[in-house]
């Protein structure tokens, strides 16, 4: 999806009284549109969440991200995710 886009719609929900938090694989877009909160991924574009299939890393991902909800309240914070992109395995560890 269009980081302009969702930073757009993130606005507008936010407006109406519902917190919000993006992920962003592109921060330089995110911030440009004036999102609220946001964590940053060093993940190639199209896979914010990790690899396919891998729903260990999506979880992992999913609960930080939503973490930020309850941690973040200054406006226009985009905050940086600790994992890194490589392929491993489950049982090494949460370093994504």
């Amino acid at each position: 999806m269009c980081h302009k886009s969702v930073g757009l719609v993130q606005n507008i929900v936010e407006r109406a009284g519902i917190a919000t938090v993006a992920l962003t694989v592109r921060p330089e877009i995110t911030w440009g549109v004036g999102v609220p909160r946001a964590a940053y991924v060093r993940f190639p574009t199209g896979a914010p969440l990790g690899e396919p299939g891998q729903a260990w890393q999506h979880r992992t991902i999913l609960r930080a991200v939503l973490s930020l909800l309850e941690t973040v309240d200054e406006p226009g914070t985009i905050w940086e995710l600790p994992f890194r992109w490589r392929r491993m395995r489950p049982e090494e560890g949460v370093e994504l």
